[in-house]
């Protein structure tokens, strides 16, 4: 069962026809489901919003006419999605989100309780965004084959939300580890959410550290598993960083992600000037399409060096669409 299938199957019956009538063609192309008690149900197909008209059509804009969803099939949804253990969840929910079969992500608005200063638990939820996590097998090969034929280099996957990041990562990880240009690199991918590795195949030569922290995970990896490289998602403070130093002490290296939506924010986002201060990534891969459209973007010190010449931008920016070079 894929995960659109099973979100699918967690909802009432009515949701459930809806969906269950769309072409197949237009399932494919779900990335998120948003769920708000008593208003409107949103489909995002990539990055465009669509309501649902009472006739079972998605609709460009909302009107009266538009399927809502009541207090009794949202708390039916949630409770599903929870396996009927709130419980059980609550370490994640505090945390905004509660990861599901298959690595999805479901990320939840609610109200926070707090117990001697922190937050304890959360209640009142009243909002749900399923995104959909996707595999889509080969879509890492055209940037495996500019970058990696002959090395192992360490990258920065950026990228705006629903770029293809996670989907990109994962796909990364099982070719690089599964013979690529006849190498079989040892891979750990360190996955705190679950997000890349959960239901999908990643690799022959690929380790999984899920849960962890991801700094703790790096370190252990480092420690105890001997990779040649590390893959991480989201990378976003100080400890994750100090710990990708320490890994690249010991001859590791790396391919992490960050939120990034275009190479003006090469100056001005401080997680990504901050894995670049480290000398060590050689290139970022800037996604701007499901891998159909990115820069590769040179961040050798030489190559900057030399492209510097007094310019605002001194790196060196290849784009690519549909893999061919512009």
């Amino acid at each position: 069962m894929d995960n659109i299938t099973y979100f699918i199957s967690l909802m009432p019956k009515y949701l459930k026809d809806i969906f269950n009538s769309f072409d197949k063609s237009i399932i494919s192309l779900i990335t998120e489901i948003r769920l708000r008690r008593k208003r409107a149900v949103i489909v995002y197909l990539k990055k465009t919003p669509y309501f649902i008209s009472v006739g079972g059509s998605l609709v460009n804009s909302y009107s009266d006419n538009t399927v809502k969803i009541d207090d009794e099939s949202f708390d039916f949804i949630t409770d599903r999605l929870c396996n009927h253990s709130y419980h059980t969840n609550m370490h994640t929910m505090i945390d905004g989100y509660i990861t599901t079969k298959g690595g999805s992500r479901v990320g939840i608005g609610s109200s926070a309780v707090y117990k001697d200063n922190a937050i304890n638990s959360v209640k009142d939820i009243n909002s749900l965004n399923i995104r959909i996590a996707k595999e889509y097998k080969g879509c890492s090969r055209k940037i495996l084959n500019l970058l990696y034929t002959n090395s192992t280099p360490s990258i920065i996957v950026a990228g705006a939300v629903l770029s293809g990041k996670t989907t990109f990562l994962r796909d990364f990880s099982r070719l690089i580890s599964s013979g690529f240009a006849g190498m079989y690199r040892k891979v750990t991918i360190v996955d705190e959410r679950s997000e890349i590795s959960s239901g999908f195949d990643v690799g022959v030569n690929a380790d999984v550290l899920v849960g962890f922290e991801k700094a703790k995970g790096i370190e252990i990896a480092t420690r105890t598993l001997s990779p040649e490289i590390i893959v991480c998602d989201e990378i976003g403070n100080v400890n994750e960083l100090n710990a990708i130093r320490y890994g690249f002490s010991t001859g590791i290296s790396f391919a992490v992600s960050v939120h990034l939506s275009n190479e003006k924010q090469l100056f001005t986002n401080h997680i990504v000037k901050e894995l670049i201060a480290t000398g060590e990534f050689d290139y970022m891969v800037l996604l701007k399409s499901f891998t159909d459209e990115f820069e590769i973007i040179d961040l050798t010190e030489e190559k900057i060096e030399n492209n510097r010449n007094g310019n605002d931008n001194p790196f060196l920016i290849f784009p690519w669409i549909n893999g061919n070079e512009v």
